[in-house]
């Protein structure tokens, strides 16, 4: 197996698969007490705040290094193969963090909500819209995921298309986090606007310098 073929196949990991289990233990673990009412009654709102945050922020991370993936834009102290299994990493634990994030509204202990209220859009009896777009953005970011999961099935341009979906996934999980969140997270919203925005432009650029070097020759 060449070095290449390990860093793309990152996902496959060893330390990333164990990681990942243990994660979901913890989880499974914190859930129980939760819904056994265990622990601080805080726990649930505690433990949906963290995820929600951290899952933004991967979100946030993987949207922009893959609008500079390719690109003459890209870090030059990383490597491709690198940066594509890194990039598939982040998304994938970006939305495991997200799904959890939604789970938690089940076992918290002023307003639990049904899975249906989670999984339909505006079925959620607290903060409907907020909790809408949380679940919109999760489905799109779905889609994301899974498309580059069965890649090799697609064709090149069905798969830009659909991975493209990465943007509004973004969009709607950015105003999820802000119309819902009760904490000041400013900094970190417009920080990561600002961030996403400017790498998509960077590639619009390579893009059309791209564009100008082949109608040029």
């Amino acid at each position: 197996m060449t070095r290449t073929h390990r860093i793309n196949g990152v996902l496959d990991d060893e330390r990333n698969t164990l990681l990942t289990a243990g994660l979901l233990v913890a989880f499974g673990l914190a859930y129980a007490a939760c819904w056994l009412h265990l622990g601080p009654q805080t726990l649930a709102w505690s433990m949906n705040r963290a995820t929600g945050t951290v899952a933004y922020l991967l979100l946030a991370i993987t949207t922009a290094t893959g609008a500079l993936l390719g690109s003459r834009y890209s870090p030059p102290w990383l490597s491709r193969a690198y940066q594509a299994g890194w990039h598939g990493v982040a998304s994938g634990f970006a939305l495991a963090l997200g799904v959890l994030h939604g789970i938690l509204l089940t076992v918290d202990v002023q307003a639990p909500q049904s899975l249906a209220a989670i999984l339909i859009p505006g079925a959620s009896t607290v903060r409907p819209l907020p909790v809408a777009l949380g679940t919109l953005g999760l489905y799109a970011l779905a889609l994301v995921v899974f498309s580059t999961q069965v890649r090799r099935r697609l064709s090149p341009q069905v798969w830009k298309a659909l991975h493209l979906a990465a943007y509004p996934a973004f969009g709607l999980l950015t105003a999820h986090g802000i119309t819902s969140g009760s904490d000041h997270l400013g900094l970190l919203y417009g920080g990561s606007v600002a961030l996403v925005a400017y790498t998509f432009g960077l590639r619009l650029l390579d893009v059309r310098q791209r564009q100008r070097g082949q109608a040029n020759r």
